[in-house]
C-alpha cells in the first residue's frame, strides 16, 4: 500500500519510515507474514506487487505495479530480497492513492487462471496485501474476490497502523 495516507517516508510518524536497521510497520508485517509463507515456495522467488503510487519516470498512477520497478524483473529473492526491493522502491515513489485492491487481486487471478490452464497444474499463488486503511474500491475487491474464489489462490489482507478495519469483515465471507 503506497498511498499518501501512509505518510511521509522521511516522517518519523509514517507506516512507511525507513530507519536504518530498524522495521517499519510494512517491513515488520512482510518478515512476520513472508517468512512464514515463503516456505511454501520451492524457488523463493516473489513477484511483488505495490499499488497507490506514482511511479517513476512519468510520475503516473498506477494500482498495480511491480516493487522492483523493473518489468522485466519483477522477481525479488526470498524475503530479504523482497525487503531490499520495498526499500528501494518507496524511496522512489510518491505515495499517492486511492486505496484500491481489485487491480491487483486481478492481476494474481490472471496468472492463476493462466496456470490452472496448463497441463498438470501444480502452481498454487498466495496474495499478501498489508494495507493501512479503508478500501476505496470495495464493491469492485467484493467481486474480485467472487470471481478469483475458484482459482488455486489465497488473499491474505494485513492491516498497519491504527485504522478501523472493521469493514474489511465483508472480505472474509465467514458468515457464507
Amino acid at each position: 500500500d503506497f498511498t499518501a495516507s501512509n505518510g511521509a517516508p522521511r516522517d518519523p510518524r509514517s507506516l512507511h519510515h525507513i530507519q536504518h536497521g530498524a522495521d517499519n510497520q510494512y517491513t515488520l508485517a512482510l518478515r512476520s507474514v513472508g517468512e512464514i509463507i515463503q516456505d511454501y515456495d520451492f524457488d523463493k522467488q516473489f513477484p511483488v506487487l505495490g499499488f497507490g503510487a506514482r511511479i517513476p519516470p512519468s510520475g503516473q498512477v498506477a494500482h498495480d505495479f511491480f516493487v522492483t520497478l523493473d518489468q522485466q524483473n519483477p522477481y525479488c529473492t526470498g524475503i530479504p530480497g523482497v525487503l531490499a526491493a520495498y526499500q528501494n522502491c518507496i524511496n522512489q515513489v510518491t505515495l499517492y492513492g486511492p486505496t484500491n485492491f481489485s487491480p491487483v487481486i486481478e492481476h494474481v487471478a490472471t496468472f492463476a487462471r493462466t496456470y490452472s490452464q496448463m497441463p498438470n497444474p501444480s502452481n498454487y499463488f498466495v496474495l499478501l496485501i498489508i494495507t493501512d486503511g479503508i478500501i476505496t474500491d470495495m464493491e469492485d475487491t467484493k467481486r474480485s474476490i467472487i470471481a478469483a474464489s475458484s482459482l488455486p489462490m489465497s488473499i491474505i489482507i494485513v492491516g498497519v497502523g491504527d485504522e478501523d478495519f472493521d469493514a474489511m469483515e465483508e472480505l472474509d465471507s465467514d458468515d457464507r
